[in-house]
């Protein structure tokens, strides 16, 4: 290669290393950009300086004058200015190339690039388990719109209220264990929230007849203890509990308890002319009753053992309303009034009935679930835990899509997580977590106290199961099981995730 050919092939040569930088996908940017145009220019300056000096060199000897006589006259040369231009572009060139080193070093320094753009601080996202997500899936049960009456974990287990009965399935199998199948042409109209000293209460009614004959049911076996046929118009709104080895009702006329053992009766409370019973619930200190008074309404808590009243509260309430315990200890109950501009929130006591907190059901978070009749009817059942009500919130959608904490000292919100999926059931962990069912079929597990997102457990989709629209999710021994309690398209009755 000859010299005249050296600027050509530097020139050709950068062109060549730009072009096969872009084929491979990295195409300068940000400095880099301007420094590399600076010396593709230099270079081509150069170029261009060097082909036109040498083209010109023989007739500017030819056309100089010899001029008789010393003149200071210098002979103008082409080409020059072309040099002293392509010599500018190069010290930019080289100035450019300066700074852009010395910028790149302190980003390096401080592990980041320059040209990038700022971003958030990383938050950790949520490990996906890899495992195979369906152990076991149970087939659909009934007929169209059949709804399902509620669920106990049970450890190994869980036992679903069917209208046909109530069924146990093995957490690890899908198994029936057990089974109390309802009488001929009766439905399970009613069940306890959980079980207390491995027992619970289911009810059966007829149809269009009251919800009137309760059964208490031995957990481990499914072996019915007691069958008691109520007089007059049957439970009152489907309310009856378990606290320790007692089993309370809310009767037309009464509350009572019995004993989850023999049944006998251990004391009533008359409901007071003109009262009805909205809600009830127990645990094995206390038993609360939320009943209705003419236009008002109020709070009571019994000892569970004696029947002796605790305390009472009035309640804010002025209209026909409706009611649900979401809470036993600490003491949370929602109210949803007829009245628009009533009470319609979540209401936190103490141990001795004086008012912490409220929560509305509809505020900056959206429009929050409760479970019974209360709310939106979702029948999404609040957690009540470590300090925190828990529940879902509707906002901007027709469905929830969050999960929200509110603190139950203050009513104050604790934390928000959003899901980019409709939520669709809330679940208490051992180990202090939430987790939630997405529509999706996937459950993410949340850090208690923050909110977090910890852990996924999807399912793969062409093995995704069919979800209703008021599933229940039960954590079991080694996983979770998700009960589909409304039968809408063929939906599997339940299936396990591990």
């Amino acid at each position: 290669m000859t010299r005249d050919g050296l600027p050509g092939a530097a020139f050709g040569a950068a062109v060549v290393f730009l072009g096969a930088g872009v084929a491979g996908g990295a195409w300068p940017t940000g400095r880099a950009a301007l420094v590399s145009a600076l010396v593709c220019g230099a270079l081509g300056a150069t170029l261009l300086a060097v082909r036109r000096g040498r083209a010109a060199a023989p007739e500017v000897r030819d056309a100089v004058p010899e001029a008789p006589g010393k003149t200071d006259a210098k002979p103008v040369r082409p080409g020059r200015s072309s040099l002293v231009a392509a010599a500018l572009v190069w010290v930019l060139a080289l100035l450019a190339g300066g700074v852009w080193a010395l910028a790149a070093g302190d980003d390096d320094a401080d592990g980041t690039r320059a040209d990038a753009p700022p971003t958030a601080e990383a938050k950790p996202a949520a490990s996906r388990d890899p495992r195979p997500a369906i152990a076991w899936t149970v087939p659909p049960a009934g007929q169209k719109y059949d709804e399902g009456v509620g669920a106990w974990g049970l450890g190994s287990a869980v036992a679903q209220g069917r209208i046909d009965g109530l069924f146990a399935y093995d957490g690890a199998r899908g198994s029936v264990r057990w089974s109390v199948a309802a009488p001929a042409r009766e439905a399970l109209c009613a069940m306890s929230q959980d079980v207390e000293e491995g027992v619970g209460l289911i009810a059966y009614g007829r149809h269009e007849k009251p919800c009137a004959t309760v059964l208490a049911v031995r957990a481990s076996d499914g072996k019915v203890m007691w069958r008691r046929k109520l007089g007059g118009k049957g439970l009152a709104r489907g309310a009856l509990g378990v606290g320790g080895a007692t089993a309370v009702t809310a009767e037309d006329d009464a509350v009572r308890a019995r004993s989850t053992e023999s049944g006998d009766q251990r004391w009533q409370r008359a409901t007071p002319k003109g009262c009805a019973t909205l809600a009830l619930d127990a645990d094995a200190t206390r038993a609360l009753v939320v009943e209705q008074c003419g236009r008002g309404a109020r709070i009571l808590a019994l000892d569970t053992r004696t029947g002796a009243q605790r305390w009472k509260r009035d309640l804010p309430v002025e209209s026909a309303a409706h009611a649900s315990v979401v809470s036993v200890s600490p003491v949370v109950v929602a109210v949803d009034e007829a009245d628009a501009r009533g009470t319609h929130a979540f209401l936190l006591f103490d141990d001795r009935g004086a008012p912490t907190a409220t929560v509305p059901l509809s505020g900056p978070e959206g429009v929050l679930s409760a479970h019974g009749d209360v709310g939106d009817g979702r029948a999404v059942r609040p957690l009540v835990r470590d300090g925190l009500l828990v529940t879902f919130a509707e906002k901007g959608s027709m469905v929830p899509t969050a999960v929200v904490a509110y603190s139950l000292k203050d009513g104050r919100k604790a934390w928000v997580h959003s899901s980019e999926w409709q939520t669709m059931a809330l679940a208490a962990e051992p180990d202090g977590r939430v987790a939630f069912l997405a529509s999706d079929a996937s459950v993410t597990f949340l850090d208690g106290a923050t909110g977090k997102a910890t852990t996924v457990l999807e399912p793969d989709a062409d093995k995704r199961p069919e979800i209703s629209i008021r599933p229940e999710l039960v954590p079991v021994t080694g996983g979770h099981v998700v009960l589909n309690q409304i039968l809408l398209q063929a939906e599997p009755a339940a299936f396990a995730l591990r």
